[in-house]
Order: structure tokens, then sequence, then C-alpha cells
């Protein structure tokens, strides 16, 4: 109830909050087995073949399928993307190497998760990082043949000023691949914001039960992975921002009453 009153009437304090927590995640001493930061996604039990993965990858199989579903839906040839809000890399790791742009550029507001990401992926010339905030993206008009936004933006203080430079930087019949979470009753004005943009909608669809049956089938490892990494006394409330009930109990996971949906447009 506490977070949701904080994304309604104070969404600013919720940010700050999120950032700070985000941030604190980024000061931890990660390993590889934390690439990923997205809830996930699948399809396998509505009858869709899983992507196939290399054995190290499948600890990541259901965030790198959400990454899948996001990017196959147009052409990567000769492409220059940029990824805003790209987190700790592994996503941006895994279009470069399924779908081959010319070049990727993953841009956060973390300076700790740049450095790791460089540092990670620095024998990938076609795939760079650098510090950038998403409401005030730092790059050319026209820049971009594809632009990728992951589950970040519900985190914005002003969504419209990241859709107006998410426009301004897209290149003409540029795409925006974007996926994300909303409230129920905020889904209608989220879609009105997005509608704003001027961006032809080519797809839209709510791809809520399949992240979390990913959520699901990945519980254990998502659970161990907070065990693990956060300090006992901050596992409640991690827990919780990653959709999970407790570490101690059966209950499935949740999106605390937001749905998610999966979009793509184009810049006429």
């Amino acid at each position: 109830m506490l977070n949701k009153l904080l994304f309604h009437q104070f969404p600013n304090i919720k940010s700050l909050l999120t950032r700070l927590q985000y941030e604190f995640i980024s000061t931890l001493n990660l390993k590889k087995d934390v690439l990923f930061m997205n809830f996930g996604y699948t399809a396998h039990h509505q009858g869709t073949d899983p992507i196939l993965l290399d054995e190290e990858e499948e600890i990541h199989r259901y965030p790198m399928q959400l990454y899948h579903h996001v990017a196959k839906h147009i052409d990567w040839k000769n492409a220059d993307a940029l990824e805003v809000s790209s987190g700790r890399g592994g996503g941006a790791h895994f279009i470069v190497r399924q779908f081959k742009p010319k070049s990727y550029t993953g841009v956060d507001f973390s300076s700790r998760a740049v450095e790791f990401c460089r540092q990670q992926y620095s024998h990938l010339n076609e795939l760079k990082f650098q510090h950038g905030n998403a409401e005030a993206l730092a790059f050319p008009d026209n820049s971009f043949d594809v632009v990728v936004n992951v589950e970040a933006s519900l985190y914005y203080p002003n969504i419209t000023k990241f859709f107006e430079h998410v426009k301004r930087v897209l290149k003409p019949n540029g795409y925006f691949l974007y996926t994300d979470l909303r409230y129920e009753e905020k889904v209608a004005i989220w879609h009105a914001q997005l509608k704003s943009m001027g961006l032809k909608l080519i797809k839209e669809e709510d791809i809520t039960e399949n992240v979390l049956k990913a959520m699901e089938l990945d519980r254990e490892r998502r659970i161990e992975l907070v065990n693990t990494y956060i300090p006992r006394l901050l596992r409640k409330q991690f827990l919780h921002f990653a959709g999970l009930a407790s570490d101690s109990s059966n209950a499935l996971p949740h999106l605390d009453n937001r749905r998610y949906w999966y979009f793509v447009l184009q810049k006429a």
C-alpha cells in the first residue's frame, strides 16, 4: 500500500528512493550471476519454444527471453541502437550477440553500473556504455535507428521528457522498443502519454501473464540472489521490490496489481 501511495501521490520521492536503492545495489560486490534486473518473460506455457542458449547462459534464461521478445520484431541489420537505462548490461550484450546491430550504446544514470559494463563487455567494439539521464539524453537529433527501454521508465520523474528525447534522437523510420509496467488504474493514462509522442504504433501487447509465469519459474534463483547479496535487515524490502512475498513463503510472485505491456513504435 505504501509503495502504491508513493507512486501515485509522490512520484518524485518514489523515484528518488528507487534510484537510491538501485545505487545501493550497484555498490554491492555483485558477480556475473547478476547481469539482468528485469522480471523476465516466458511463453513456454503457451506452446512457444524456448530460445536456444548456451549452458552458462541458462541462469539468465527468463531475463534474456524478455530482451529477445522486445527485440525480435524488427530488422537490426546496420542499426545504430541506444538503450536507455541499460543497467548491468546483460540485455545490451544479449542483443548485440543475438541480433548483431552495427552499434549499441547503453546509457545509465549509475556511474558504478556504467563502469561495471565497460569492464565486463570491453571485448565488444560495437558495444559501449556511458553515464546519462533518461530525461536529458545527450545525443544529437536523428542519431539512432532503434531506442530500447526495458522495465525502467516507471521510475522516471517526468516520463514526458523521456518520450520527447526518444522521439528527438530517433532517425526517421526508427523504432522505439519499449516494455514496462503500471498500476492498473494508470494504464489508460500511460497509453495516452505514449500516443501523444506522435509515433506510429506498430505493436502493443499485454504480457503480464508471461512475466508472472517467468517470475514463478525463476523464483528460487531470485530469492537466492537476495539472500546472497542483500543484508538481512533489508531483505524483506528487496524481496518485495523483486515481486517476491518473502524468503520463507510459498506464495506466488506478484506485480503489486500492475499490468506489464510491450510496445513497438516507429518514427514517421
